[in-house]
């Protein structure tokens, strides 16, 4: 009995982890030999920075590869064929929602020589039209956020607008055209759209997102319904452990106060200064976060499979306390 249940919880957990991996990326490209022509056979090895687990790939007959579903972050890229320079490509940055292009050309050589390339970011998208932008880890972390609400990050994008009186308009379009996933899963407010752009009933925070892609237009299939899409993805975790605690503070004693609330007037002729105190708030978040790899124990001993099988988790916790001045309504 024990070990069904264990089977049938892993078996939950591995079925909602793969409904999570639409917000992935890919990468894809060509090899090819320095007179031109395609390398047949070539290995490809992508490994993930973060967690060291790598991907493989054998070139077919056009010399093209192909990795999907790829977690977002820094990759390793290997290419060896014999006859050939092993080609070793660093920081290869796969995004969300994007197809990292990736064509190398072999030089000739013994194997046991490596030419080593620092590849970085994919700039231009040359396999698809949908017009993206990336929001990274060092933005999300680094951006002043006066609620810490990192889809106020929006804004900075082209094409997109915002203004008090009807919320973050992206291209134009109206705020429920806007279809926000986190993880592959939607968190969009289904029953008030009318600021569908600025607010999801899950609260991200800038702890608990990794980074988020925004696609303005020209929006493919896989990509569900919205004109407009924020996908979002949680930090991932790492081959070491990490945790952080913090606490933010936001006070109207410590506020700077507005133009208004200090302006002088003229009363009887005489100028008199009206000075004003910022409203009252008091506003506390508060949480933590660990990461790190985790050992199956339980779960190889049922299954008889090797315990150094691991997954890399993160965990977070948040909380957020608000105090605003109390209003009194007394009837006459």
């Amino acid at each position: 009995m024990r070990k069904f249940l264990v089977v049938a919880l892993a078996t939950f957990f591995a079925a909602f982890s793969a409904y999570g991996q639409t917000a992935t990326g890919g990468i894809s490209g060509t090899i090819t030999s320095p007179d031109g022509g395609v390398i047949q056979g070539a290995t490809v090895e992508a490994k993930f920075n973060q967690t060291g687990k790598s991907y493989s790939a054998v070139t077919g007959s056009d010399g093209a590869f192909n990795f999907n579903q790829l977690e977002p972050g820094m990759y390793t890229v290997t290419v060896t064929s014999s006859g050939f320079k092993v080609s070793s490509s660093t920081d290869v940055k796969v995004d969300i929602g994007r197809e990292y292009t990736f064509n190398r050309t072999l030089e000739v050589g013994a194997v046991t020589e490596t030419v080593t390339v620092t590849a970085g970011a994919d700039v231009i998208t040359s396999n698809s039209a949908q017009v993206t932008s990336v929001v990274s880890p060092q933005q999300i972390l680094s951006l002043p956020l006066l609620a810490r609400n990192p889809l106020n990050l929006t804004t900075l994008q082209a094409g997109v607008q915002s203004n008090p009186f009807q919320g973050t308009s992206i291209n134009g379009q109206r705020t429920t055209l806007t279809n926000i996933t986190r993880d592959g899963i939607s968190i969009n407010d289904q029953f008030i759209r009318a600021n569908a752009t600025d607010f999801a009933p899950g609260r991200p925070s800038v702890d608990d997102t990794g980074e988020f892609t925004i696609s303005t237009s020209n929006q493919e299939a896989d990509t569900g319904s919205g004109g407009a899409q924020i996908i979002l993805v949680t930090p991932r975790g790492t081959s070491e452990f990490h945790g952080a605690l913090f606490a933010y503070n936001r006070n109207s004693r410590f506020a700077a106060n507005n133009f208004f609330n200090n302006r002088t007037t003229d009363i009887n002729g005489v100028q008199q200064e009206i000075a004003k105190k910022p409203p009252f708030r008091n506003r506390n978040q508060y949480g933590g976060k660990i990461s790190g790899p985790f050992q199956l124990r339980c779960l190889a001993k049922e299954l008889r499979i090797s315990e150094r099988t691991r997954d890399f988790s993160s965990l977070r916790m948040k909380g957020s306390r608000i105090l605003l001045p109390s209003v009194i309504h007394v009837r006459s």
